[in-house]
């Protein structure tokens, strides 16, 4: 086994000196890899490597050093011929660098191309193809170019550093939010495993606002079946008590099924004055395709925050239309008896009577009751009257005061 190492670790000291081969790789148990050609091809069984070197010279191994030979692709092996016939000129050079990269060898080609530049540090098409452009008399690749002008690369694209340090703390917060979404779902799985208490006592613990996105998944986009949690979601996201937690606070307000959750979410914005959480219920309000309901639990918002700026809204509001669908008797399509409405003759059977669309109009109380709680007025759903009152403040100039 020695002469198994000397041999061995001889190979290796020559791996520095060798030039690329035509023939095999063989690759040693010791991690090397030389190249070369098989001289001893037909030894059967397999007792050593008589190796031929591309710098002259043989050298043996025996064929327990070696763990596998692969060989050579063969337009490396090509290579290999074409490479030593090339002369060491600029032309020789640029030649064998479109022979490689026709032969799709395209480290090759970059040594060749770098072998041009040291040649003539000035050549036009050797500086292009590796990717450099003039710029005031100086050549630079486009990453240099781009670091004169500032810039800096992310993904594929150059932007300037201001921007890179918006995109890499976007970047830092997603990976944030993404961990807080893991743990979120971990902690929520415990709720219905064996240590509930523990899962809610970590939810009890969030004040971090990279945990809005996780919570708001499992309060607003698809809510969690659990009343309880959603409490504790909500819970969560008032303690961090920021701009973008009150978001689904806001949502969970209006389009929660539960009354409690609803309630409580609007117990938080009421402690948290913020004039995007307004301008939401609002908006709510005034979507051309809202429901009666939702009318209302936005009144009922918006009473709550007493924030006069919607007044209008809300007198705009206070009685609303909706179009409903009144089908014939007896279904679409049914048979009707009509008679002369003079009792006359003339009576008949009627087919395929039409659904008919009539506008029906409701009083809103959460909307009037909003309105009451905002100015201390009480004028019932007399739209007319609201807006002469409405009116008359804004020309006094007295401004409508929310009431305590």
């Amino acid at each position: 086994m020695r002469r198994f190492a000397r041999v061995s670790c001889a190979a290796c000291v020559l791996l520095a000196f060798l030039r690329p081969a035509v023939g095999d790789v063989f690759v040693l148990r010791s991690g090397g890899r030389i190249e070369g050609d098989l001289i001893n091809s037909d030894e059967n069984p397999r007792t050593s490597y008589v190796i031929s070197l591309p710098s002259g010279g043989q050298l043996t191994l025996d064929a327990a050093v070696v763990e596998k030979v692969q060989p050579v692709r063969p337009e490396l092996a090509e290579y290999e011929k074409v490479r030593r016939q090339s002369p060491d000129t600029v032309e020789g050079q640029l030649q064998l660098a479109d022979w490689c990269r026709d032969h799709n060898l395209l480290a090759q080609r970059k040594k060749h191309l770098e072998r041009v530049l040291q040649l003539d540090p000035d050549q036009a098409k050797a500086r292009s193809l590796l990717g450099y452009q003039k710029v005031k008399d100086k050549w630079m690749t486009l990453e240099e170019r781009m670091a004169d002008e500032g810039k800096v690369k992310r993904d594929t694209k150059w932007i300037t550093r201001q921007e890179a340090e918006l995109y890499d703390s976007r970047k830092k917060q997603k990976t944030a939010e993404v961990e807080w979404i893991k743990k979120i779902k971990r902690w929520r799985d415990a709720m219905d495993g064996k240590q509930p208490d523990q899962a809610v006592r970590n939810f009890h613990s969030i004040d971090d606002p990279m945990a809005i996105a996780g919570l708001s998944d499992r309060l607003v986009k698809k809510p969690d079946i659990r009343t309880d949690a959603r409490l504790i979601y909500v819970e969560a996201l008032a303690r961090i008590n920021t701009h973008e937690a009150r978001g689904p606070l806001a949502m969970c307000a209006i389009d929660d099924a539960v009354e409690e959750v609803r309630l409580s979410s609007l117990d938080e914005l009421e402690k948290q004055k913020d004039d995007g959480v307004t301008a939401y219920f609002v908006r709510r309000m005034r979507d051309k395709h809202t429901t009666n309901a939702v009318i209302n639990r936005a009144g009922v918002a918006l009473g709550r925050i007493k924030d006069p700026s919607c007044v209008d809204t809300l007198i705009q509001y206070l009685v609303t239309g909706h179009d409903e669908v009144i089908q014939p008797p007896g279904g679409p399509g049914s048979m009707t008896t009509t008679f002369n409405k003079n009792g006359g003759g003339g009576g008949g059977l009627a087919m395929n009577q039409k659904p008919t669309i009539h506008t029906v109009y409701y009083h809103n109380p959460g909307v009037h009751d909003a309105l009451v709680a905002i100015t201390g007025q009480d004028f019932g759903y007399d739209q007319r009257t609201w807006s002469t009152w409405y009116a008359n403040q804004k020309a006094k100039g007295a401004p409508v005061e929310a009431k305590k």
